[in-house]
């Protein structure tokens, strides 16, 4: 029998590690650490959008601040579905897909035109507009938000159990990666790279610019909406409301991308992992402290972050510490 070749394997053990932690962190979250599971959620969650952030701007050199309102059209598009046209489940959720990759292409034929800081303006604006929109159609119930969406549902399993959420969305997750992780090892992730480096030098070598960041951009919007789906139907406990969906959040966002290291798809991942961490130790330090508003004090240290990590580790914190990892197991040899 033919051997599998070592790069093969050393393609796949970033996430076949990830299945390995998957599989046997929530059965650590129990007890008195249950409260963990909601966040193992949320991280799923944030790291599907933050993965496809990451092929546009890690890879492809394209700045969006507004894939929130992305993650936005997902959820409300999945939840109006849902519950104003008693759509099925499997039905509602196709519809969010195709109306993130619909408004990603419809938007990303005028706006992926631009470069720069007038790119970065132009996707928020877009954030922005679908924010108002959802906060203001009758049909999203406005401000007020939906409420009583269903729960998906595997077999038998009981929807409101937080273990069966974390394996729902973290198995959703993990085939992101591995899309990523393939699709950056593949041709299109060497062009992309080659977009990234220089616009110019890569058109010379024929490859269609233009095409393949509109085609990202409509993965990444896509993505987006897939998150908004999960956090529709699996995360929230049968309300939906836009708060989460803030220009803020977008921010937050590009931070986790920055944070965790742009030109590596583990970057997003490892971004959310700590940022989401950050947040629950700062809202725990609230309520000893009896501080009621620790939004304030979210911004002010997630900056701080992003400052050391642009001084100390340009790279970001996945790169850096692999880099380190690196220089450990050459000091003791």
């Amino acid at each position: 029998m033919k051997l599998l070749p070592i790069s093969y394997f050393n393609l796949y053990r970033g996430p076949l590690l990830l299945l390995v932690l998957i599989a046997g962190l929530p059965l650590c979250a129990r007890g008195s650490y249950s409260y963990l599971l909601p966040l193992i959620q949320l991280c799923g969650i944030y790291a599907i959008i933050v993965t496809g952030l990451t092929l546009l701007i890690g890879f492809t050199g394209q700045v969006s601040l507004g894939h929130a309102g992305f993650y936005g059209l997902g959820a409300y598009a999945a939840g109006v579905a849902a519950t104003a046209f008693h759509a099925p489940i499997w039905a509602a959720a196709l519809a969010a897909l195709a109306a993130g990759g619909l408004l990603a292409f419809l938007s990303g034929v005028v706006i992926l035109r631009l470069q720069g800081h007038y790119l970065a303006l132009a996707t928020l604006c877009l954030g922005v507009i679908i924010a108002e929109v959802i906060t203001k159609l009758p049909i999203t119930g406005g401000e007020a938000g939906l409420y009583d969406l269903p729960h998906l549902t595997v077999g038998n399993l009981p929807p409101d159990n937080p273990l069966v959420k974390v394996y729902l969305i973290w198995t959703v997750t993990l085939l992101v990666v591995l899309w990523a992780v393939h699709l950056t090892e593949s041709p299109v992730g060497r062009a992309l790279k080659a977009i990234h480096g220089d616009e110019d030098a890569a058109l010379s070598l024929g490859i269609d610019v233009f095409a393949v960041k509109l085609k990202i951009f409509i993965a990444s919007g896509i993505l987006a909406a897939l998150a908004g789906v999960l956090y529709a139907f699996v995360y929230t406990p049968s309300y939906l409301g836009p708060e989460e969906f803030s220009l803020m959040f977008s921010v937050t966002l590009l931070t986790m991308v920055v944070v965790g290291g742009m030109g590596n798809v583990w970057g997003g991942l490892t971004g959310a992992v700590v940022l989401i961490g950050l947040r629950e130790v700062i809202t725990t330090l609230g309520e000893h402290l009896h501080i009621t508003d620790t939004a304030k004090y979210e911004q002010l240290v997630f900056g701080s972050m992003l400052v050391l990590v642009l001084i100390f580790a340009r790279g970001g914190l996945a790169p850096g510490l692999r880099s380190g990892l690196d220089r450990l197991a050459r000091v003791r040899r």
